[in-house]
């Protein structure tokens, strides 16, 4: 037996976190992330990969003329638990596992896709907000 004595233990009952971006990222509010090796929030590396959460809809961003941009370096606030918006690949129905896609929208789980939540609302084509209750329930089957 250990005799170590622990007063506390930390738990963070934050439903967000902040980090700093890896690499720009256009539009980024509303888009999932991953940690990159270094550490650092990047889109997910493939359709269907593992995701962090989703950036909130405050973060920094610079207008390009195109897009409107934020910069590596930036910090952002990323939710990563409980409810918020999450922009959409393409259509997906109330009730549907999402996954992410290389872009950091949301699609349909499909399997072998990791699964970051569930949709809390319907979109009709990609592009659109809808709610995710974020649950990281694992690889879809």
């Amino acid at each position: 037996m250990s005799t170590k004595q622990y007063l506390n233990a930390f738990i963070n009952n934050s439903a967000t976190i902040r980090n700093v971006l890896a690499a720009d990222i256009e539009d980024a509010p509303h888009k999932a992330v991953a940690y990159d090796s270094d550490g650092k929030l990047a889109l997910p590396a493939a359709d269907g990969a593992p995701a962090v959460g989703v950036i909130l809809s405050d973060a920094a961003a610079f207008d390009t003329g195109s897009a409107l941009v934020t910069k590596a370096g930036t910090e952002v606030d990323v939710l990563i638990k409980d409810t918020g918006l999450i922009e959409t690949g393409e259509a997906v129905a109330k009730g549907d596992l999402l996954t992410v896609d290389a872009k950091g929208c949301a699609k349909k789980a499909a399997a072998g896709s990791f699964i970051l939540g569930i949709a809390m609302a319907a979109a009709a084509v990609a592009g659109e907000l809808v709610q995710i209750h974020i649950t990281k329930s694992g690889y879809a089957v």
